[in-house]
């Protein structure tokens, strides 16, 4: 069963061509054989969303054994962190990527096998540079807005990879830096907007839109996001009113799942999707969930989980009713639960969890919890489609209740 993706303009998927670090997203996200040569107002600070996401296995298939740690590759010789010493380092690895990604075209089958072991070493070594690159860049900013153009273009490129990677409130961390030092990048409106939108935070939203509006720069998805703004912003004004309530009176249940990229809390709605809260704490005491995979997780949208055959045709064997034609469904923000299914009353054991608002899914889908904790996580799932994408998906190692109301959850199957 799938869930419908929303469409995406050309900028929505990003956004600032020719920037430092501009192959980032392809060098750490595309299999090797897909590869390209890779060319050498005032905004609150957001809370970091956490550390930045890992890379994903670059080869496609994985090999065996994760690549040795190279220390010396982590971190430049004499404790350097400045950032001209760490943009030296990542320019030194990325032109190996480039390098190798060239061999690799006229490769034979077997050389290919230890160019794929090679490629994945270089990747990890990146993204461990990754991390350092962005806080030396972000020192060397505050402490001299705008006067290093290198600087300048390196954050871009940064916030330009967040934005890609799904990773908003690191995006938004990075936007309010640049904003409020008056970084004079043209499309940095709408880069913001985009930040501000995926953390939902859609006053900030409407402002950047609307700016680069103005300016010319604003693309189709963006535009429809402003014209709908007013919606978003009462949807999580009533939102914001519930949060409030359900904290004051902390007793909703919530489940805790274990990838094996990181460990995800999830609050469950359940005084508006009784039903699928019973299901869903049914399966997770029963170990249901325990080993399976995020099948299908796709960028700018959600990722699926929850199906036993890992391919979005499997369930529990029953059917459970849907919640989202009740008065007071939740809608669907950055970091929801909700059902997936594959027309009404269908849905079983699968669900996904939304990288950034989906408001065509509200009253179609049953919404029926939120993350509170691990939103870092999601950045880390490995982006994948079945069917198409020959690499391993991401796992929950294992579900568990944390807590839950004194009573008995059992799912209410359909006749």
């Amino acid at each position: 069963m799938k869930v419908v993706a929303p469409s995406r303009s050309a900028l929505g998927m990003l956004f600032v061509a020719g920037l430092a670090l501009a192959g980032l997203w392809m060098t750490l996200h595309t299999p090797l054989a897909a590869q390209p040569p890779q060319p050498a107002g005032k905004l609150p600070g957001a809370k970091p969303a956490g550390k930045l996401p890992a890379a994903r296995p670059a080869a496609e298939d994985p090999p065996a054994d994760p690549p040795a740690e190279r220390p010396d590759d982590a971190a430049p010789a004499g404790g350097d962190d400045s950032f001209a010493a760490v943009l030296a380092q990542w320019n030194a690895n990325d032109k190996q990527l480039g390098e190798l990604s060239q061999r690799f075209r006229d490769a034979t089958p077997e050389e290919r096998e230890v160019l794929r072991k090679d490629y994945a070493q270089l990747v990890a070594i990146a993204n461990r540079i990754l991390p350092r690159l962005r806080a030396a860049g972000m020192n060397e900013y505050a402490a001299k807005p705008n006067a290093d153009p290198q600087v300048t273009r390196t954050l871009l490129g940064l916030l330009s990879n967040d934005l890609q990677t799904d990773d908003y409130f690191a995006a938004a961390e990075l936007a309010a830096l640049l904003v409020n030092n008056q970084c004079n990048e043209k499309k940095l409106p709408l880069m913001a907007g985009y930040a501000a939108f995926g953390t939902n935070d859609f006053d900030n939203a409407a402002k950047f839109f609307q700016k680069a509006a103005e300016t010319g720069q604003l693309d189709q998805e963006g535009e429809s996001y402003l014209a709908k703004m007013p919606d978003f912003q009462k949807a999580w004004a009533a939102e914001v009113k519930l949060r409030a309530d359900e904290e004051a009176a902390d007793d909703l249940p919530r489940v805790k799942l274990v990838t094996n990229k990181g460990t995800i809390i999830i609050e469950l709605f359940e005084n508006q999707a009784p039903q699928a809260v019973a299901n869903f704490i049914s399966l997770v005491e029963s170990k249901y969930y325990d080993g399976l995979t995020f099948h299908r997780v796709l960028p700018g949208f959600m990722a699926q989980g929850g199906c036993p055959n890992g391919s979005g045709t499997g369930g529990p064997g029953y059917k459970i009713f849907c919640e989202c034609d009740r008065e007071d469904y939740r809608h669907h923000f950055t970091g929801t639960l909700s059902m997936a299914h594959a027309g009404k009353n269908t849905g079983g054991s699968q669900f996904f969890l939304t990288f950034r608002p989906t408001p065509h899914l509200d009253g179609r889908h049953t919404a029926f919890g939120r993350v509170i904790e691990g939103f870092e996580v999601l950045p880390k799932l490995q982006r994948r489609d079945p069917g198409r994408s020959r690499v391993e998906p991401d796992k929950i190692l294992r579900a568990e209740v944390l807590r839950k109301r004194d009573h008995a959850y059992e799912p209410t199957k359909v006749p």
